[in-house]
């Protein structure tokens, strides 16, 4: 009886349902497309849209470089493309790998955006969701589900060429030369290499604590080349891979070299190089600032900053300045900002926080110093007044791109 009476109830649901007027919200559905934009007037080229699948969600896109017999260089760019088909957890996450080639035509008359048309080149389903996209020495590289494979373009379609396991969820590929950084979100960063010759994806290194990455990029200062990872905890981690170091147990672990805490989020990162042009010759401690790249973030706050690498000594001469900038000058709310800067995080962990990055909101404070503070202080550095204002003047430079 009670189970024909709770049928009852169904039953009477559904015939109200059925009565639903024009002004009923019905749920809505988002459905995502492809379109060409202008870099000139950021104006949507006609003729340019492409409408994805219901269900179907954009989860990356890169402009990746692979092989191509008819460039000089052997390389042409694509517009590639990673989705997923969102359905219920019932159903089993697939995802689409699109790659496609903007190529130039002969305009209409009277509309000179149609000089380019978007052309697909390839457009097949895969195994599983298209988390992340990237490419390396001519090859695609895509993480699909718990793995990552290198793709190789031939007659418009991808022939899988080498593939590894990975861990939880990888959501962001970078490449430099035949190298691939990993940023799993739980399982912090993983070095991957790529051997053309042999068609093997190898494991180089990794850091073996468990980190909620954010976002990734390099660190570039001349042939020294160092891995930024943001956290969940609003941390900046800089690792180095140094197999002849013990630490490292012959290469397997990423060596922690540096660490800050921001206090906001950073989801963004990107390389520029420094800008050189203003350097006069006779500075010769910048003379491979050429080689060395600043590497800008962007936070969820919207905030933005860069972390440039430094010289030994300016180092030295600006942490001994940070450290007696903590405790001469008043703060805010009297908080102390090398408590903050030290690497935050939930759980114990065993080891100390590295440090060696330099708190540039507190350093930049010496300028706004009398001169008869600021002579003191450098005299309790061991320095001159000149030799600070000169290595504030000279990262300030290299770091005026915008």
């Amino acid at each position: 009886m009670a189970w024909v009476y709770s049928s009852s109830i169904i039953l009477q649901e559904l015939s109200v349902e059925n009565e639903k007027d024009e002004r009923f919200p019905y749920p809505l559905c988002e459905k995502f497309s492809i379109s060409l934009f202008s870099p000139v007037s950021w104006e949507i080229i006609p003729n340019t849209k492409m409408d994805l699948d219901d269900w179907e969600h954009v989860t990356c896109l890169k402009n990746v470089s692979l092989a191509y017999e008819g460039t000089r260089s052997g390389l042409k760019g694509y517009i590639s493309l990673g989705t997923n088909y969102n359905y219920s957890e019932d159903i089993t996450s697939r995802g689409r790998i699109w790659l496609f080639d903007i190529i130039d035509v002969v305009p209409e008359p009277g509309q000179p955006l149609t000089k380019n048309r978007i052309k697909m080149v390839y457009n097949k389903d895969q195994k599983g969701p298209i988390t992340a996209i990237t490419h390396v020495v001519g090859f695609l590289v895509s993480a699909v589900g718990q793995k990552i494979y290198i793709w190789q373009l031939k007659d418009n379609d991808l022939v899988g060429v080498a593939f590894i396991d990975t861990q939880v969820y990888i959501h962001q590929l970078l490449s430099v030369k035949s190298l691939i950084l990993v940023a799993d979100v739980y399982k912090s960063i993983v070095l991957l290499r790529f051997q053309e010759e042999y068609r093997t994806l190898s494991l180089v290194s990794r850091d073996f604590r468990a980190t909620e990455v954010y976002a990734i990029d390099f660190l570039i200062d001349n042939t020294t080349l160092g891995f930024l990872v943001s956290d969940r905890e609003k941390n900046i981690i800089l690792y180095m891979y140094q197999p002849k170091s013990l630490e490292s147990f012959g290469g397997q672990k990423l060596i922690r070299k540096a660490d800050i805490h921001l206090g906001q989020h950073i989801n963004s990162f990107f390389r520029i190089n420094c800008r050189t042009t203003d350097i006069e010759p006779e500075k010769k401690h910048l003379a491979g600032a050429d080689k060395r790249h600043v590497t800008v973030f962007a936070t969820l706050d919207g905030a933005m900053g860069n972390l440039l690498p430094v010289p030994e000594k300016t180092y030295r001469r600006l942490l001994m300045l940070q450290n007696l900038l903590v405790t001469y000058i008043p703060h805010i709310a009297g908080l102390n900002p090398k408590g903050f800067r030290l690497y935050h995080s939930s759980t114990r962990l065993l080891g100390n926080p590295v440090r060696s990055i330099i708190d540039g909101e507190l350093v930049w404070l010496y300028l706004t110093l009398s001169a008869t503070e600021r002579t003191e202080i450098a005299k309790k550095i061991g320095t001159k007044v000149n030799e600070l204002l000169e290595d504030l003047m000279d990262i300030e430079m290299l770091t005026s791109n915008f």
